[in-house]
Protein backbone atom coordinates (compact mmCIF):
# COMPACT_ATOMS: atom_id res chain seq x y z
CA UNK A 1 0.00 0.00 0.00
CA UNK A 2 1.43 3.42 -0.95
CA UNK A 3 0.07 6.72 0.36
CA UNK A 4 0.35 10.22 -1.08
CA UNK A 5 3.84 10.72 0.33
CA UNK A 6 5.06 7.73 -1.66
CA UNK A 7 6.04 5.79 1.45
CA UNK A 8 5.12 2.14 1.45
CA UNK A 9 3.59 1.25 4.81
CA UNK A 10 2.36 -2.30 4.36
CA UNK A 11 3.61 -4.73 6.96
CA UNK A 12 4.27 -2.13 9.67
CA UNK A 13 2.60 -1.94 13.08
CA UNK A 14 1.49 1.22 14.94
CA UNK A 15 4.31 2.70 17.02
CA UNK A 16 2.15 3.41 20.09
CA UNK A 17 3.04 0.96 22.84
CA UNK A 18 0.46 -1.82 23.13
CA UNK A 19 -1.26 -1.11 19.80
CA UNK A 20 -0.97 -3.82 17.17
CA UNK A 21 -2.97 -2.22 14.34
CA UNK A 22 -1.58 -1.71 10.85
CA UNK A 23 0.11 1.60 10.05
CA UNK A 24 -2.00 4.24 8.33
CA UNK A 25 0.34 7.28 8.22
CA UNK A 26 3.46 8.60 10.00
CA UNK A 27 3.97 5.30 11.81
CA UNK A 28 0.55 5.42 13.50
CA UNK A 29 -2.64 3.44 12.94
CA UNK A 30 -5.79 5.28 11.81
CA UNK A 31 -7.11 5.68 15.36
CA UNK A 32 -3.88 7.11 16.81
CA UNK A 33 -3.17 9.22 13.71
CA UNK A 34 -6.61 10.90 13.93
CA UNK A 35 -6.20 11.37 17.66
CA UNK A 36 -2.78 12.97 17.13
CA UNK A 37 -4.19 15.34 14.48
CA UNK A 38 -7.20 16.41 16.54
CA UNK A 39 -5.85 16.37 20.09
CA UNK A 40 -2.10 16.83 19.64
CA UNK A 41 -1.21 13.49 21.20
CA UNK A 42 -1.90 9.94 20.04
CA UNK A 43 -2.42 8.80 23.63
CA UNK A 44 -5.71 9.35 25.51
CA UNK A 45 -5.22 11.53 28.62
CA UNK A 46 -5.93 10.16 32.10
CA UNK A 47 -9.06 11.87 33.53
CA UNK A 48 -10.45 11.68 37.05
CA UNK A 49 -13.38 13.42 38.71
CA UNK A 50 -14.78 13.47 42.24
CA UNK A 51 -18.29 12.05 42.34
CA UNK A 52 -20.56 14.35 44.43
CA UNK A 53 -21.36 11.35 46.64
CA UNK A 54 -17.73 11.10 47.65
CA UNK A 55 -15.13 9.12 45.68
CA UNK A 56 -12.97 9.50 42.57
CA UNK A 57 -13.75 7.78 39.28
CA UNK A 58 -12.61 7.85 35.66
CA UNK A 59 -15.35 9.43 33.52
CA UNK A 60 -15.94 7.97 30.08
CA UNK A 61 -17.14 11.39 28.85
CA UNK A 62 -16.03 14.88 29.84
CA UNK A 63 -19.57 15.86 30.89
CA UNK A 64 -20.13 12.80 33.12
CA UNK A 65 -20.76 14.07 36.68
CA UNK A 66 -21.68 10.87 38.55
CA UNK A 67 -19.90 7.53 38.62
CA UNK A 68 -23.12 5.52 38.39
CA UNK A 69 -26.88 5.77 38.08
CA UNK A 70 -27.25 4.73 41.71
CA UNK A 71 -25.18 7.71 42.89
CA UNK A 72 -27.05 10.05 40.54
CA UNK A 73 -30.38 8.91 42.04
CA UNK A 74 -29.04 9.21 45.58
CA UNK A 75 -27.78 12.74 44.92
CA UNK A 76 -31.15 13.68 43.37
CA UNK A 77 -32.98 12.52 46.52
CA UNK A 78 -30.55 14.48 48.73
CA UNK A 79 -30.95 17.55 46.49
CA UNK A 80 -34.75 17.37 46.82
CA UNK A 81 -34.45 17.36 50.62
CA UNK A 82 -31.77 20.07 50.96
CA UNK A 83 -31.16 22.11 47.76
CA UNK A 84 -28.81 24.55 49.56
CA UNK A 85 -26.35 21.86 50.67
CA UNK A 86 -26.81 19.77 47.51
CA UNK A 87 -27.30 22.08 44.49
CA UNK A 88 -29.13 20.58 41.47
CA UNK A 89 -26.07 20.98 39.21
CA UNK A 90 -22.97 20.21 41.31
CA UNK A 91 -19.65 21.63 40.17
CA UNK A 92 -17.02 18.93 40.26
CA UNK A 93 -13.61 19.66 38.73
CA UNK A 94 -12.21 17.34 36.09
CA UNK A 95 -8.56 16.49 36.68
CA UNK A 96 -6.68 15.74 33.47
CA UNK A 97 -3.19 14.29 33.37
CA UNK A 98 -1.72 13.90 29.93
CA UNK A 99 -0.16 10.47 29.70
CA UNK A 100 3.41 10.78 28.50
CA UNK A 101 5.24 8.15 26.53
CA UNK A 102 7.61 7.69 29.48
CA UNK A 103 4.68 6.53 31.63
CA UNK A 104 3.85 3.73 29.21
CA UNK A 105 7.21 2.70 27.86
CA UNK A 106 10.13 4.27 29.76
CA UNK A 107 12.94 3.03 27.50
CA UNK A 108 13.68 4.11 23.96
CA UNK A 109 13.85 1.13 21.63
CA UNK A 110 17.13 1.48 19.73
CA UNK A 111 18.15 -0.46 16.66
CA UNK A 112 21.60 -0.13 15.11
CA UNK A 113 21.58 0.78 11.42
CA UNK A 114 23.58 2.92 9.00
CA UNK A 115 22.62 5.57 6.48
CA UNK A 116 23.19 2.97 3.74
CA UNK A 117 20.55 0.77 5.41
CA UNK A 118 18.05 3.64 5.34
CA UNK A 119 18.82 4.34 1.67
CA UNK A 120 18.36 0.66 0.81
CA UNK A 121 15.11 0.45 2.82
CA UNK A 122 13.66 3.50 1.02
CA UNK A 123 14.99 2.38 -2.41
CA UNK A 124 16.76 5.74 -2.81
CA UNK A 125 13.44 7.61 -3.17
CA UNK A 126 12.56 10.77 -1.21
CA UNK A 127 9.64 10.18 1.18
CA UNK A 128 8.31 13.74 0.69
CA UNK A 129 8.39 14.37 -3.06
CA UNK A 130 8.83 10.82 -4.41
CA UNK A 131 11.86 11.63 -6.61
CA UNK A 132 15.25 9.88 -6.61
CA UNK A 133 17.84 11.14 -4.12
CA UNK A 134 21.42 11.66 -5.35
CA UNK A 135 23.34 9.98 -2.55
CA UNK A 136 26.71 11.36 -3.72
CA UNK A 137 25.57 15.01 -3.70
CA UNK A 138 25.93 17.48 -0.84
CA UNK A 139 23.59 20.09 -2.34
CA UNK A 140 19.81 20.35 -2.25
CA UNK A 141 19.45 17.02 -4.11
CA UNK A 142 21.63 15.26 -1.53
CA UNK A 143 20.39 12.86 1.12
CA UNK A 144 19.01 13.88 4.49
CA UNK A 145 17.35 11.73 7.07
CA UNK A 146 14.41 12.38 9.38
CA UNK A 147 12.15 10.46 11.72
CA UNK A 148 8.77 9.27 10.43
CA UNK A 149 7.30 9.76 13.92
CA UNK A 150 9.34 12.03 16.24
CA UNK A 151 11.29 10.22 18.95
CA UNK A 152 9.36 12.09 21.67
CA UNK A 153 6.16 10.37 20.53
CA UNK A 154 7.30 7.01 19.19
CA UNK A 155 10.23 6.29 21.56
CA UNK A 156 11.69 4.09 18.80
CA UNK A 157 14.98 4.81 17.09
CA UNK A 158 14.58 2.04 14.54
CA UNK A 159 15.09 1.60 10.82
CA UNK A 160 11.31 1.38 10.32
CA UNK A 161 10.97 4.87 11.83
CA UNK A 162 13.67 6.49 9.65
CA UNK A 163 13.00 8.21 6.29
CA UNK A 164 15.22 9.31 3.42
CA UNK A 165 14.49 12.81 2.07
CA UNK A 166 16.20 15.47 -0.04
CA UNK A 167 18.00 18.30 1.75
CA UNK A 168 15.53 20.71 0.13
CA UNK A 169 12.52 18.70 1.36
CA UNK A 170 13.44 18.91 5.07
Amino acid sequence: MVFASGVSVSGYVCMVAGCGNAVYARGLCRHHYDRDRYAGSPIIPFRTRLCPIGHYFQPSRVDQIFCSGRHRSKYKRLSDKDPVKYPPNPETPLFVKQVEAEDIEPDIRVESFTDADVIAECDGVCAVCGKRVDVDSFGPDGPAFKWKVPLEKSRQATLANRLLVHNRCL
